[in-house]
Formats: C-alpha cells, sequence, structure tokens
C-alpha cells in the first residue's frame, strides 16, 4: 500500500471505530523515534490496529499480532508476501494473513 492510500485508510478505520479501537499510521518517511514510539505503542496494546505500508516488512516482532491484511496483495512478489504474512503468528494465539488482490490485473488472475 502506498503512503497516499495508507493515511486515507488509516483516516476511514479511526472514523469507522471511533473511540472503540486506537488506530495508527507507520510509514517509511516517518523519523526512527517516531516510527520506535508507534511500534511500542502497538506491542504494549495502546494501538489496536497499525495502518502501515511495506516499511514493516522486516525487524518487526510483536507476538501478540495475530491479524494482516496485505492491499493490492497482486502487486508484490512472493518474497514480499512471505516477509509481510511472517509478521504475525509469532505469538502462542492463532493468526491470519489476508491477501485482498485487484482481480482486475493480470497477475490477480494467475495467481
Amino acid at each position: 500500500m502506498d503512503l497516499k492510500n495508507a493515511i486515507a485508510l488509516e483516516g476511514e478505520l479511526t472514523a469507522y471505530f471511533g473511540h472503540q479501537a486506537q488506530v495508527a499510521l507507520l510509514h517509511g518517511k516517518m523519523k526512527s523515534e517516531e516510527k520506535e514510539a508507534i511500534m511500542q505503542d502497538f506491542k504494549e496494546g495502546r494501538t489496536d490496529i497499525l495502518v502501515s505500508t511495506t516499511v514493516i516488512e522486516v525487524g518487526v516482532n510483536v507476538p501478540n499480532a495475530t491479524v494482516m491484511v496485505i492491499m493490492d496483495a497482486d502487486r508484490f512478489g512472493l518474497s514480499q508476501l512471505h516477509q509481510l504474512r511472517g509478521r504475525v503468528g509469532r505469538g502462542s494465539k492463532q493468526s491470519y494473513a489476508v491477501l485482498v488482490a485487484n482481480p482486475k490485473t493480470d497477475r490477480a488472475r494467475v495467481a
């Protein structure tokens, strides 16, 4: 997901969940300190839903993260999808990776 779409999705989820869930955004253009603070909030449960670009692909270990939705999955290679889905399921709870593709692309139809 590109930054523009990530920002839009964060806004939509924040509006939808209101005060029922804390939503945060993580992307590669943030300063390291800001990214670390957001990840710490997510790890400690202060953030319920983390919207992220592929900056989350490597170096993230949050054992209590149980669901990952990968938007536009048809735009990624198999190796990237494997890295991304590896961000969930690190703890003892059942975890899921949901891949959402655009059925109108050639890559989505082949996969």
